[in-house]
């Protein structure tokens, strides 16, 4: 039989419990969008989920949080998300619709970086 392998994040999980999200090491983020057109961010054990907000009649180009890239108005859409555990209490940020080629470009720092702003007041 073979050892059992834990990654860096599940050792200082085990050994440290309370460690603060933004001391542990890089894990595996995941980037995507549900059926209900929601977002999700997700590094084990944190998961963040943002709902999208209504278009805008504006043709201003903004730039997409996830992957920094310049797009039009019609590309993008905006997000919100309560910050920790205060329900009214709500950050905002554009991404591309189209989460999927999105998430090819978008730096897994920058995707861990908007999880944190979620979970950490």
């Amino acid at each position: 039989m073979g050892e059992k392998i834990f990654e860096e994040r599940e050792l200082i999980l085990e050994l440290f419990p309370g460690t603060s999200p933004e001391l542990l090491p890089p894990g595996e983020v995941l980037y995507y969008r549900d059926k209900e057109g929601r977002v999700h961010i997700e590094e084990s054990p944190l998961h963040l989920v943002l709902e999208p907000l209504e278009r805008s009649a504006s043709s201003t180009p903004i730039i997409c949080e996830a992957c920094l890239r310049h797009v039009s108005r019609t590309a993008a859409q905006f997000f919100r998300f309560g910050v920790a555990e205060n329900e009214r209490h709500f950050r905002y940020v554009a991404l591309c619709r189209d989460t999927e080629s999105c998430s090819g470009a978008a730096r897994p720092g920058r995707l861990r970086e908007i999880l944190l702003r979620g979970i950490l007041p």
